[in-house]
C-alpha cells in the first residue's frame, strides 16, 4: 500500500488540481495545432504537400516522446517534477513558434521542444492521476473519463477562439496566446504543490541527485535533436513511427519475460487493447483527414428543420463537435461506471472497448448513410452531427479509457513509461488513418471528390468497424475469463493481484 493514502478531501482537492493543468496545456496545444498548417503555407510559402508532411512527422513525434518522459518520470525526475519540465518546455516552444513568424529559422526547433515537452508533460499527468486512485480501483475509470473531458474543455475553447485571434491579431499574437496555456499549468502546479503530495512516483519522494539530473537533461536535449531531425525528412518520419513501434514491441517482449507469473496476464490483456487502441485511432483519424475534406465539398452545413435553417458550420467548426459531445458525455458515462461499480456490475475494460467499436461501426453507417441517401446532391448536415455523437461515444469507450488500461494493466513500477508507449501507439495509429484518408483524397489538380468515393470509404470502414466488434467481443470473453481464474488462483494462494505504486 501507498504510505500515505490520501483521504477524499484531500484526494479531491488533487484531482481537481490535476483537471485544471490538463484543460489549460492542452488549450495551449490544440490552439497553437489549430493555426499550424495555415501559417506554414500561408506565412511559411510552404507547399501544400510539404506543409502536410511536416505535419505528419510533428504528430508522429507528439506521440513518439512520452516513451521518454514516461522512463524520466519511472526513474529519474519522478512524475512531479517531469510534469513541471514539461510545461516549462511547451511554453518556450509555442513562444519559439511565435517569434518564428518573424525569424523563420526558429520554426523547426520550436517544433522540436514543443514535442519534447509533449512527452514529458501527457504520461506523468496521466502517472498523477493513476497513484492517486491506486488504493481506488472502483473510482479510476470515472477517474480518467473525467481527466479526457477536461482535456476536451480546453481543446474545444481554443480551437474556437485561437483562429478568431490569428484573423484580427496575427499569428504572432495567436500563438503568443497559447503560451498561456502550459504556463498557467506551470503556475497551478507550483502553487498546488500541497494538494499533489499524495501522489506520485517513487523518484518524488526523493531527493534528486544532481549526476541524476544532468543525465536526464542530456537525455532530453537528446530528444530535441533527434525530433529536429525527423521534421527534416518525411521518409526518415515514416521510418522513424514504424521504428518506435517494433520498439514497444521489443519492449513488451522484455517486460514478459522478466515478468512474474501473476503479471504476464496483466501484460498480454495490455498488448491485446493497445493493438485494438491502434485500430481505434485509424477510425478516429478520419475527422482530420477524409471527413474534412468530404464536409468542405460534399456536405450542405446548414441545420435545417422542415426546410427552415437553424444554424450553419464550416467545413473546420464540424471538427468542434467532437471535443463539446466528449464534454457532454463525459459526466454521464463517469456516474454509469460509479453507479455499475457501487453494485459490482460495473463492465471490464476489454467488453468496454468492443462497445466502443460498436459506435465506430454505427459512426461510419451514418456517414454512409448521408451520403447514399444524398445521391449527386450535398449531404445533410445531420448525418454529420449523428456520426460525431457515435465516433464520440466510442472514443470515450476506448481512447477515454486507453489510461486506465495502462493504470489497470501495467507494472506499477514501469507504469509512466508504458503510458508514453501507449501515446505511441495512438500516433502510430493517426499515421496510418491518413494513409487510409489517402484512398479518398483527389489528386492535386484534380477535381474534388463526388459522393460515391467517400460512400464507398465510409461503408468500408462501417464493415472493418463491425468486424472489430466481432472480434473485440472475443477477445473480451476469453480475456475475462483468464483473469478471473486468475483472480481465484491469487486468492486461494493469498497472493495480492495489484502492486503498489510507489514500488
Amino acid at each position: 500500500m501507498q504510505p500515505d493514502t490520501p483521504p477524499l478531501a484531500a484526494r479531491r482537492s488533487a484531482f481537481f488540481t490535476l483537471l485544471v493543468t490538463e484543460a489549460a496545456e492542452r488549450a495551449g496545444f490544440y490552439g497553437m495545432e489549430a493555426i499550424l498548417l495555415l501559417f506554414m503555407v500561408q506565412q511559411l510559402g510552404m507547399a501544400d504537400m510539404g506543409a502536410d508532411l511536416l505535419v505528419g512527422a510533428f504528430a508522429a513525434m507528439i506521440y513518439a516522446t512520452p516513451l521518454l518522459g514516461g522512463w524520466l518520470g519511472d526513474r529519474v525526475y519522478g512524475a512531479r517534477r517531469t510534469v513541471v519540465l514539461g510545461a516549462i518546455l511547451l511554453s518556450a516552444g509555442y513562444g519559439l513558434l511565435a517569434l518564428s513568424t518573424v525569424y523563420r529559422a526558429l520554426f523547426e526547433p520550436a517544433l522540436a521542444l514543443a514535442a519534447t515537452g509533449n512527452g514529458l508533460f501527457k504520461p506523468n499527468a496521466a502517472q498523477l492521476i493513476r497513484c492517486l486512485y491506486e488504493e481506488h480501483p472502483q473510482e479510476r475509470d470515472s477517474a480518467f473519463t473525467l481527466y479526457y473531458m477536461a482535456a476536451n474543455v480546453g481543446s474545444a475553447l481554443s480551437m474556437l477562439c485561437i483562429p478568431w485571434v490569428r484573423d484580427y491579431a496575427g499569428s504572432f499574437t495567436a500563438f503568443g496566446l497559447c503560451v498561456a496555456g502550459p504556463a498557467c499549468a506551470l503556475g497551478v502546479l507550483l502553487t498546488r504543490t500541497q494538494a499533489l503530495r499524495h501522489t506520485g512516483s517513487a523518484p518524488d519522494k526523493a531527493p534528486l541527485l544532481p549526476r541524476s539530473a544532468f543525465a536526464g537533461a542530456g537525455a532530453i536535449l537528446l530528444c530535441a535533436l533527434a525530433v529536429m531531425g525527423v521534421l527534416s525528412s518525411a521518409s526518415f518520419a515514416r521510418l522513424a513511427v514504424f521504428g518506435c513501434l517494433a520498439l514497444v514491441a521489443i519492449l513488451w517482449g522484455a517486460l514478459y519475460r522478466k515478468a512474474a507469473s501473476r503479471e504476464r496476464l496483466n501484460l498480454v490483456t495490455m498488448g491485446i487493447m493497445l493493438l485494438q487502441s491502434i485500430a481505434f485511432y485509424c477510425f478516429y483519424q478520419q475527422m482530420q483527414t477524409s471527413l474534412t475534406l468530404f464536409a468542405l465539398t460534399n456536405v450542405d452545413g446548414t441545420f435545417r428543420i422542415l426546410g427552415h435553417p437553424l444554424f450553419a458550420l464550416s467545413a473546420a467548426q464540424f471538427q468542434a463537435l467532437d471535443p463539446i459531445f466528449i464534454i457532454l458525455l463525459s459526466p454521464l458515462l463517469a456516474k454509469l461506471y460509479h453507479a455499475l461499480a457501487s453494485r459490482n456490475r460495473d463492465l471490464s475494460l476489454p467488453t468496454k472497448f468492443a462497445v466502443g467499436f460498436g459506435f465506430v461501426a454505427l459512426a461510419f453507417f451514418i456517414w454512409w448513410s448521408g451520403t447514399r441517401f444524398a445521391g449527386s446532391g450535398l449531404t445533410s448536415a445531420w448525418p454529420m452531427l449523428g456520426g460525431y455523437f457515435a465516433l464520440a461515444t466510442a472514443e470515450l469507450l476506448i481512447g477515454g479509457l486507453g489510461l486506465a488500461v495502462i493504470a489497470r494493466y501495467a507494472p506499477a513500477r514501469l507504469n509512466g513509461l508504458m503510458v508514453g508507449a501507449y501515446y505511441l501507439t495512438v500516433g502510430a495509429g493517426m499515421y496510418l488513418g491518413s494513409e487510409i484518408a489517402s484512398f479518398a483524397t483527389p489528386a492535386a489538380n484534380a477535381a474534388p471528390l463526388q459522393n460515391h468515393h467517400y460512400e464507398t470509404l465510409f461503408g468500408t470502414l462501417g464493415l472493418c468497424g463491425l468486424g472489430l466488434v466481432s472480434v473485440a467481443l472475443l477477445l473480451a470473453r476469453m480475456l475475462n475469463r483468464m483473469e478471473n481464474r486468475h483472480q481465484d488462483a491469487a486468492t486461494l494462494l493469498r497472493v495480492p493481484v495489484n502492486t503498489d505504486c510507489s514500488a
